[in-house]
């Protein structure tokens, strides 16, 4: 619940001001829970909280808020290490958030994580470093989605620049900067800027992760798209093929990792950052990315399909959606999507299915189990 209490510029200190989290005008209000996010207006602190802050307001107050004075030295370093971790930490959880409402069409609620994610880059690695980068980009890709493409192409250069006062900038990052452009230029219907910008993408992406891994498949999928729009089908079939399976490997993959640890090790106790490797783990942003690519996908098929079936990639691609469900703990969605999976000629989809399910029944035994002890206390 979003709760304010009124403050008064005038009442300051002598040289000290308060600036919204939103816009940098001068604040009027604060946040009653943190004492230390301040906003310039009712709407602004309702976008702010729905957005981010009421994710982080606790940890906020913990960072912002006067710290105690050390004498030694190595105290003083310590406790600047374990600062820098934390804002760091919190840094990375804000553009997760940030990337997800993105790719859940959250254009409004993406700005104020990424501008949170901003200010803690900033504070972390200064003013001109390409650990900002990420920041602009979700920035520049929720102003497009609210169709703001001045303040897309704002963001956009500011992160070109950031990148050309750096001599050798990540590949995942000039990668992303390469598709955000691209869907720019898609947005002012500029098609073969935005096939040159997809293919340095591809190229950045390719080269840092790997040619089949699922980052490069957002590339993929965009040239698809574009090609889409012109009307070439043939190629827009061919790259949305690369898409399907890049995400059907990235996600059995997963499942085969996922596992070794269960909801059933949870109910015992058992803490999951023990038993799965991060590597194993779907996050977040890319638990919507996959669900976003996947639907497009399926209806592309679907549609597709009524001319020419091709009950393959049909398979494939609700088989991948089955394992996102599973591994996204949507367990009733599960059945649901397998039942879809017609005339099915891959083993690999068998043995998923029988894992999934073999698992689906052993948890349903062990909460029944769990209830009826309960019942009986």
């Amino acid at each position: 619940m979003v709760t304010a209490e009124i403050v008064y510029p005038l009442a300051f200190p002598k040289n000290t001001s308060y600036k919204c989290e939103i816009c940098d005008k001068p604040a009027n209000r604060v946040c009653k829970k943190c004492h230390c996010t301040y906003y310039c207006s009712e709407e602004h602190q309702t976008t702010d909280w729905n957005g981010i802050h009421e994710k982080i307001c606790k940890s906020l107050e913990d960072l912002r808020k006067k710290q105690v004075f050390l004498l030694s030295e190595e105290e003083r370093r310590e406790k600047d290490r374990e600062t820098r971790e934390r804002k760091i930490n919190l840094m990375e959880m804000t553009r997760m958030i940030g990337q997800r409402h993105l790719f859940q069409e959250r254009y409004e609620q993406a700005i104020p994580a990424a501008l949170s994610s901003l200010k803690l880059a900033v504070d972390v690695y200064g003013p001109k470093s390409v650990d900002l980068i990420p920041s602009y980009l979700i920035l520049a890709e929720a102003s497009l989605g609210l169709k703001h493409l001045g303040q897309c192409w704002e963001y956009l250069s500011q992160a070109q620049y950031t990148v050309l006062q750096n001599p050798n900038p990540p590949l995942y990052i000039t990668s992303k900067l390469y598709r955000n452009l691209a869907q720019l230029n898609i947005a002012r219907k500029d098609y073969e800027e935005a096939l040159r910008n997809l293919a340095n993408d591809v190229y950045d992406a390719s080269t840092y992760y790997g040619t089949e891994h699922h980052k490069v498949a957002g590339g993929y999928f965009l040239l698809g798209k574009v090609f889409k729009l012109l009307n070439k089908l043939e190629v827009t079939d061919s790259l949305y093929k690369q898409v399907s399976d890049m995400w059907y490997t990235h996600l059995r993959k997963l499942l085969e990792s996922r596992v070794v640890w269960t909801d059933m090790d949870q109910i015992l106790g058992k803490k999951e950052e023990e038993e799965v490797p991060s590597s194993a783990k779907l996050d977040l942003s890319t638990e919507a990315e996959a669900h976003i690519t996947l639907q497009t996908l399926l209806s592309y098929r679907q549609e597709t399909s009524i001319k020419q079936p091709d009950q393959l990639e049909l398979n494939k691609i609700n088989h991948a959606i089955s394992i996102l469900h599973f591994l996204s703990r949507d367990y009733t969605k599960v059945t649901e999507t397998m039942s879809r999976i017609t005339d099915n000629q891959l083993t690999e989809i068998d043995e998923d299915q029988a894992l999934m399910i073999k698992f689906l029944n052993q948890l349903g035994q062990m909460r029944a189990l769990m209830k009826k002890q309960q019942s009986s206390l």
